[in-house]
């Protein structure tokens, strides 16, 4: 058997279940007992793209129900926002990832579009009100998180940890895929009508798989899913901004300068999503490579900090801690319903 481990803030809200697969195929039900009961009527009527549309703020909200169920199915053995990692909220690192999710959206935008002008894709011309709209950018952001958190909830809340076993790229990248194929049905949708075109419907498909990553790499970097919830609200606003009022309107390229518009946006979000990932990977490690007693446990001492039930403090040994009628260590972490093994096979598990 591995030495044991303490399991880690992060690691407390998404180490190993063994109910996982019951978790997952309760959250993939009924998310898609609710998408059906959502969308079909409007397939099954020929409804127009407003109509898809204006069901949008109520399917964003969907995969948050699903994981309530999921976590009824797998017996609650964590609290619902510990497990959906809508808590603990640690400020500082919330808002350092939150600040560096704002800052890759609003350069990613700005490096497609300037690599496209140059090399001749589409034209810089600005729509007479788009530097008006600009003011209104973050606050659009803001707005647009009421229907992202609930996505989010979801998502890269409860089922990032349900598939934490997976390792962070495998859990990302399966949650990324899940996630661009859900929005099928309303993507779809829009292309009945009119709304989009059957090359919107393959990009934005494969824009979502990517951007998901990135979307993951938040929630590993920050250990919640709020700064998650932010940076979808900020791709929806930005990227979308740019693209509509700065630049040639895609509807008017070209299949060639159309795909190649796209493999441009496409190779900046890899690099980004590479980049938060294994970011993420970097900070995990970190913990694990921290100095060990000869039992496999991290050394105690005055000058280290210990990670307890989601809050961080400075403790001197076990007994000190002992001394002031602190639990221990295996005592905390039973309490969250998480295996100290299961703290070592995540850390094991990162690299897969």
């Amino acid at each position: 058997m591995d030495s044991p481990i303490p399991v880690h803030a992060e690691q407390a809200a998404v180490a190993p279940d063994p109910t996982i697969r019951r978790t997952v195929l309760w959250f993939s039900l009924v998310l898609a007992g609710i998408t059906t009961v959502v969308m079909a009527p409007l397939w099954l009527t020929g409804a127009s793209p407003d109509t898809f549309n204006a069901v949008v703020p109520v399917m964003s909200w969907a995969p948050a129900l699903a994981a309530v169920a999921a976590w009824f199915a797998g017996g609650r053995q964590v609290p619902f926002t510990q497990w959906a990692a809508l808590r603990p909220f640690r400020t500082g690192r919330a808002l350092r990832t939150a600040g560096l999710m704002l800052a890759i959206f609003v350069a990613v935008p700005a490096v497609t579009t300037t690599i496209a002008v140059t090399v001749g894709i589409v034209v810089w011309q600005p729509t007479p009100e788009s530097f008006g709209l600009v003011p209104l950018v973050l606050p659009y952001a803001l707005i647009a998180m009421f229907m992202t958190t609930g996505e989010e909830i979801g998502w890269r809340g409860a089922l990032q940890t349900a598939l934490t076993p997976l390792g962070r790229w495998k859990a990302s990248i399966v949650i990324a895929l899940a996630w661009s194929l859900w929005h099928l049905p309303l993507t779809l949708g829009f292309a009945s009508g009119g709304g989009l075109s059957m090359r919107e419907v393959v990009a934005t498909s494969i824009n979502l798989v990517i951007a998901g990553c990135i979307l993951s790499g938040a929630r590993l970097l920050s250990g919640s899913m709020w700064p998650a919830a932010w940076a979808h609200a900020l791709m929806n606003t930005t990227l979308v901004f740019a693209a509509s009022n700065l630049v040639t309107p895609s509807t008017e390229l070209d299949t060639g300068a159309y795909w190649a518009l796209q493999a441009i946006n496409w190779t900046v979000l890899a690099a980004v999503a590479l980049a938060c990932v294994s970011r993420a990977g970097r900070s995990l490690r970190r913990w694990s490579d921290r100095p060990r007693n000869a039992d496999g446990r991290p050394t105690a001492h005055f000058d280290h900090l210990i990670d307890v039930a989601d809050r961080v403090e400075p403790v001197s040994d076990h007994q000190h801690r002992a001394a002031r009628g602190e639990p221990s260590d295996g005592v905390l972490n039973a309490g969250l319903g998480v295996g100290i093994d299961g703290g070592h096979s995540f850390v094991e598990d990162e690299d897969r």
